[in-house]
């Protein structure tokens, strides 16, 4: 899954109504690493057929965590400096979210158990950005607020 941070934005996607599975929720970029790649080029692919991302630098990578199905996930943030031409794939994307980092640190999150996990809730204009989703972003924030920063040196 890649956490694409593009200038002082992170990257989300509202997915697809259509989608078989977390139709309509709010995620970053990802999907199943395929035979022959790594977690770096699956994260880089999936951002790419997802949202047309290209030209973004792998950074490194924050702690795996679980969905609350029980998926393991390897998140990957990738940085690129500006706001590139970005273009949903509809059959998988609804819409681009783009989230400024300075008001993703002003939201005050919330937590629920599911299924035996913590699970974080991040309401951001109007949509809850919550689930794995939720979990990696709360894992981002702090470590960006540790002040690993600039990007470059944040993993």
């Amino acid at each position: 899954m890649a956490v694409p941070l593009l200038g002082e934005h992170l990257l989300f996607t509202l997915r697809s109504p259509r989608l078989p599975t977390h139709a309509g929720q709010v995620s970053f970029p990802g999907g199943v690493v395929e035979p022959g790649e790594g977690v770096v080029e699956a994260a880089l692919r999936e951002a790419e057929e997802e949202v047309g991302l290209k030209g973004v630098e792998p950074l490194g990578f924050l702690s795996p965590t679980y969905s609350p199905q029980g998926f393991l996930v390897q998140p990957v943030v990738v940085f690129r400096e500006d706001l590139p031409p970005l273009k949903p794939n509809p059959e998988e994307v609804a819409e681009i979210l783009l989230a400024p980092l300075g008001e993703l640190l002003e939201v005050e999150p919330w937590s629920e158990v599911r299924l035996g996990r913590i699970v974080w809730h991040f309401p951001w204009r109007g949509v809850d950005i919550w689930g794995v989703t939720g979990n990696i972003l709360k894992a981002f924030l702090e470590v960006w607020r540790e002040g690993k920063s600039p990007p470059h040196e944040l993993l």
